[in-house]
């Protein structure tokens, strides 16, 4: 029993990489393909996600094996877990912090040409860009959190 939740976690893995390999899942790529040409084939993945998040959470919260979600609502916007701003983190911070950093992975995404959902998957079928943009997300998130939130955060505090 001890190490059930690694077994569950990588079966569950194993069911989704497999699910999204198959699909050609791809967020940016379906948001892309619904501006452009009107093609809801892969938007319908990330409604479907949605869905199964939704559908979980409310699962979940009602067996009670989930305390309050989102934090925010008990706890304010910090401590968010994994948050690093940590406790001290104000509201413009972390807004500053969220902007910074979705527009260093979103501008990354698209030079790449797909969402990193889709850059995973493709490294694991051995595409070697995609294996180069996974390797470079990985050191982006250490530079992220090692110099870009502290100057944040101290520029704010």
């Amino acid at each position: 029993m001890e190490y059930l939740h690694v077994i569950g976690t990588f079966v569950f893995g194993i069911i989704l990489g497999y699910l999204f390999q198959r699909a050609r899942m791809c967020f940016v790529g379906g948001m892309r393909d619904l501006y452009l040409i009107r093609d809801t084939w892969l938007i319908k993945g990330l409604f479907g996600f949605f869905a199964g998040a939704l559908i979980g959470y409310i699962i979940f919260s009602a067996t009670g094996l989930i305390s309050a979600f989102p934090w925010f609502v008990d706890k304010g916007l910090a401590p968010i877990p994994g948050d690093p701003l940590g406790a001290s983190g104000t509201l413009m911070g972390h807004l500053i912090v969220a902007i910074v950093g979705g527009f260093g992975v979103g501008f990354f995404s698209v030079i790449q040409g797909g969402c990193p959902l889709r850059n995973y998957v493709m490294a694991a079928e051995g595409n070697k860009t995609a294996i180069a943009y996974v390797f470079g997300l990985a050191v982006g998130a250490v530079i992220f959190h090692k110099f870009v939130a502290p100057l944040v955060k101290a520029i704010l505090i």
